[in-house]
């Protein structure tokens, strides 16, 4: 939590600034490359490295990493020919010309990102979480550095956040390295093993089987206002998108991320040790997770427009709009983050797959219909309500199969929504007449 603390503080102290180098349409070419690093992402691994933290014995856990190595060199092989044979056309069919040679960075950064991705998941294993919390600080400190120093002397250009976010994936592949893993290299070599590395992917084939469809489409999902807006309202109206996107992440990063992984450990130990408790500890993430989120994503849905305006300056009004229409899913964005690693543990990942598939068809319907009415605002207004409803629900299922009872938790947790959002909307209420008041005198 410390270190995610450092991370959002960074975060908050900067984008200000940053706002006001990058314009909104430099915001949606990094998007656009954003999205496709994390397809790229999501293939190279086939989702293994969620399969770290899970085996007893540490030979069986370092055939894991083994094979996820595997799996990365053989798609960066693949991903570097492809950009050597058809790379023009790749920047033009992604609308990416603007960024020249440095879309050879793809297969560079797939390659470093799941390196520290399989590094990570064994920290996860080991309980060495004050590492990975290290290695997201440095990170942070040099991407933010680099993207102002290098939007102030280019004048904005989208290099910059590119550049940046590529410099801190470096470090941060560098930090974990040097860490503590780099002491396990000789083992992983000394017990390679193509007959383990089989017996690993058979063993925890549920991964590419659900997870990996499960985690796609729920990128996908994520990523639909970003493809679907571009043809319809230009990259300005993604850049906005994506803005305000990245903001209501800063706590989930900073909440979820910083519990996410201790409570995919214990809840993993629990379930081999005493798995009666899991329901316990579950309920109580999600109760706790859900008091946290609630008033200050609360508070960025009812004044998010004027936040933004006076922050981040007018031609981020609109971005402020948005995270209005956005604020109360990212709650279960939030609760999710923890309660999400259930279907892991107790091996229902085609739960995972079917209901990342509902959020998908949820979103595209709303974004489908804001599209047809040529209205950005219906488009992202609906977007929100069906990625609201639909992550509430898929939470609910969680608690379902832990035999929880899921009617009491709904109810009382749509009371607590509407108290805080009843409450909000009075105190704007009242800050609107009280202005009013003070121009007519």
């Amino acid at each position: 939590m410390s270190g995610s603390a450092i991370v959002t503080m960074l975060g908050f102290l900067l984008t200000p600034v940053l706002s006001r180098i990058y314009p909104p349409a430099a915001y949606g070419q990094f998007a656009i490359f954003n999205s496709v690093v994390s397809n790229l992402n999501l293939l190279a691994t086939l989702a293994y490295t969620s399969a770290i933290p899970l085996p007893h014995a540490k030979r069986d856990a370092l055939a894991v990493v083994q094979l996820n190595v595997v799996l990365t060199l053989s798609v960066f092989a693949i991903v570097l020919l492809a950009l050597a044979l058809l790379g023009s056309h790749i920047m033009q069919w992604l609308d990416l010309q603007a960024l020249g040679p440095w879309i050879y960075l793809l297969p560079v950064l797939m390659l470093l990102y799941n390196f520290s991705l399989t590094m990570s998941s064994w920290y996860i294993r080991t309980k060495s979480f004050r590492t990975r919390t290290t290695a997201d600080v440095v990170m942070s400190v040099v991407s933010r550095s680099f993207t102002l120093g290098y939007g102030w002397f280019s004048g904005g250009q989208s290099a910059g956040l590119i550049l940046g976010d590529s410099l801190g994936k470096i470090t941060l592949f560098i930090s974990l390295l040097r860490s503590g893993f780099q002491q396990e290299l000789r083992i992983l070599w000394r017990t390679f093993s193509w007959r383990r590395i089989r017996q690993a992917a058979y063993q925890y084939r549920e991964f590419p089987l659900y997870v990996l469809p499960g985690g796609y489409v729920s990128t996908l999902s994520s990523q639909l206002p970003i493809f679907m807006l571009t043809g319809a309202f230009g990259s300005t109206v993604v850049g906005l998108y994506s803005f305000a996107a990245s903001l209501l992440e800063i706590p989930v990063s900073l909440i979820g991320s910083g519990i996410a992984p201790v409570f995919y450990q214990k809840a993993a130990e629990v379930h081999n040790d005493e798995p009666e408790r899991l329901k316990d500890i579950t309920l109580n993430i999600y109760y706790k997770l859900l008091y946290i989120g609630l008033l200050p994503l609360g508070f960025i849905t009812v004044f998010g427009d004027i936040i933004f305006k006076v922050v981040f300056g007018s031609q981020w009004e609109m971005a402020g709009v948005f995270t209005g229409y956005l604020g109360y899913y990212y709650i279960f964005r939030l609760t999710g983050q923890a309660t999400g690693m259930i279907y892991n543990i107790l091996q229902r990942q085609q739960f995972a797959l079917l209901t990342n598939l509902m959020l998908l068809l949820t979103r595209g319907a709303g974004l489908a219909v804001g599209i047809w009415m040529k209205d950005v605002n219906m488009a992202m207004l609906l977007f929100g309500v069906g990625s609201l409803v639909s992550t509430f629900l898929i939470d609910l299922h969680i608690l379902y199969l832990l035999k929880l009872p899921v009617l009491r938790i709904a109810l009382r947790t749509i009371l607590l929504l509407a108290s805080a959002l009843g409450f909000f909307y009075l105190v704007r209420l009242g800050f609107n007449q009280l202005h009013l008041q003070i121009l007519d005198a």
